[in-house]
């Protein structure tokens, strides 16, 4: 019987640390690509968006580049959302309910 040699992101997942720090991390780069693609869908740059905002592009670049979001405020995020069309709507989900609850939020958001 084969056996299907692990991958580098599987083995190193196996790790609780790991794991709990890539977790926090996607859910940033989801926010980020979120984010992006609605400046791609509005056909605005950087500079688009930090005009509207009333900030410099350098600011827009520094949040938007990434892992960046993880040092921008809620506020700040939630500005930028704002000026896309979005809505900013942060949310706590208990550790003992996320595996079930979060992929109905996921589906409800993508729909």
């Amino acid at each position: 019987m084969k056996t299907k040699a692990k991958g580098l992101l599987a083995r190193k997942m196996e790790d609780p640390a790991y794991r709990k720090r890539h977790e926090e991390s996607y859910e940033l780069f989801k926010l980020e690509v979120q984010l992006l693609n609605a400046l791609e869908r509005k056909h605005w740059t950087y500079s688009d968006l930090a005009k509207v905002m009333g900030t410099q592009k350098s600011a827009i670049s520094r949040d938007l580049k990434g892992r960046g979001l993880r040092t921008a405020s809620m506020d700040r995020i939630a500005k930028m959302a704002e000026a896309l069309g979005l809505r900013f709507v942060p949310f706590c989900v208990l550790e003992s309910k996320a595996k079930q609850t979060l992929p109905i939020i996921q589906r409800l958001v993508a729909a």
